[in-house]
């Protein structure tokens, strides 16, 4: 009986973990998706204002 308790234990341990790395994974996955979309932001700008410095 004890055994199936600790076999129950790990699992259960094994899960959380494995969704903790998940969670992990899945925010750093948004940041980076963030600052791409920062540096394109950025990028626009600057071709913004080389297109407006040529007109003048």
């Amino acid at each position: 009986m004890e055994i199936g308790v600790f076999l129950l234990m790990a699992i259960l341990g094994t899960g959380f973990l494995l969704l903790i790395a998940f969670e992990m994974y899945r925010k750093s996955q948004i940041k980076l998706a963030e600052i791409q979309l920062q540096r394109d932001k950025i990028a626009l700008e600057q071709k913004q204002l080389e297109l407006r410095g040529k007109s003048l």
